[in-house]
């Protein structure tokens, strides 16, 4: 097997100007792996489209035996993207990342799923076991290219909630302007927000024009991982859970989001679960008894009032927009997978849940 370990840092100053290009990027990338093979190995590719990236990365020891890589080239990646990348891999195949930059946590979580990968600074490790060859190199220890007042990249925060909701709950090609508008964010909060999910290629844009797609599935996927977990509180309801939906649906003065499964037509609920922003006054209204653990109510304090807004009232109850249900499947106090995947192939199944932008 062979070993080569490269420690020394690479300058800040040397890594030159930013990649734009999908190919571009790949380039870079592997510009420093090639120079760290050792002696008489070499790498190709297949000759991609420009400006893609190939699809297919070859390594290729002395004695001509070679490993193939899928090529995954991305402008950002974080570690909530590491196990869509690893899952969308066959058993048998390897994965190569190239990337702007990869942070230490997303090099680490890379590393567990034994993917490869390398980054236009520098960062990289190649892993293969035959022929066997472990290459790793150290390049910046922090992006670069992100100067002051950059977005973190991390679809946190109540601008994140506003636009990815805005962007969700509606389909068509939309303006930033419009988007402030839709969303409530402020216009520097929404180009900030908006930058980071063209970066992570989540929606695409036009240059200095129009979002002209939204991959809104990764989208709130991303932003149900990445989000503020908010504080609960539990009750029980001596009425029992039908009974105390019943009195809810009845009621017009209470301020309330119904989410969870029961905000689906999944199963039936075993569960109230609801956002609410103030929980005591909730359960008076509906003669809950608060309880430490357990419980069949479950009440969230909201961080964001979006919650509460494009609500869908059925059978009397307000329910949080599906969009925001589905996040709240898939991460956070109300998760549940199997209502998340049920919900997911209902909403790709028919998007008229999304409303047209004008």
């Amino acid at each position: 097997m062979v070993d080569v370990t490269q420690p020394a840092p690479a300058p800040e100053n040397t890594v030159g100007p930013r990649p734009e290009r999908y190919i571009d990027i790949y380039r870079r990338a592997t510009a420093r792996l090639e120079a760290c093979l050792p002696l008489g190995w070499s790498l190709s590719s297949d000759r991609p489209r420009s400006p893609e990236a190939p699809t297919r990365m070859l390594v290729t020891a002395p004695d001509g035996d070679t490993v193939s890589f899928s090529v995954v080239a991305s402008r950002g990646v974080l570690s909530g993207d590491v196990a869509r990348i690893a899952a969308d891999l066959s058993d048998s195949d390897r994965g190569f990342v190239c990337a702007h930059y990869l942070s230490d946590p997303v090099r680490r979580q890379l590393d567990r799923h034994g993917i490869s990968y390398a980054d236009a600074t520098g960062n990289l490790s190649l892993v293969a076991n035959r022929p066997a060859v472990w290459v790793r190199d150290r390049g910046a220890d922090a992006d670069p290219w992100r100067g002051p007042g950059r977005p973190s990249g991390v679809l946190t925060g109540e601008p994140s909630d506003r636009v990815v909701r805005a962007l969700a709950d509606h389909v068509g090609e939309i303006s930033v302007p419009e988007l402030i508008k839709l969303s409530g964010a402020s216009t520097g909060a929404t180009y900030r927000v908006v930058e980071v999910l063209v970066e992570r290629e989540l929606v695409r844009r036009v240059p200095r024009g129009p979002i002209v797609e939204v991959r809104w599935e990764p989208m709130l996927r991303a932003w149900a991982a990445e989000r503020k977990v908010c504080a609960v509180r539990r009750f029980t309801a001596p009425e029992g859970v039908t009974a105390t939906r019943a009195r809810l649906a009845e009621r017009i003065d209470i301020p309330y989001a119904l989410t969870g499964v029961g905000a689906t037509d999944y199963a039936a609920p075993a569960l109230l679960e609801v956002y609410a922003d103030d929980p005591d006054d909730f359960a008076d209204s509906l003669g809950l008894r608060p309880v430490e653990h357990g419980g069949d109510v479950v009440v969230a304090i909201p961080w964001s009032p979006v919650v509460f807004e494009r609500m869908d009232r059925r059978g009397g109850l307000r329910h949080a927009a599906i969009s925001h249900v589905y996040a709240d499947l898939l991460a956070g106090p109300f998760r549940n997978d199997d209502a998340a995947e049920h919900v997911r192939s209902r909403l790709t199944a028919d998007e008229h849940w999304r409303r047209p932008v004008r």
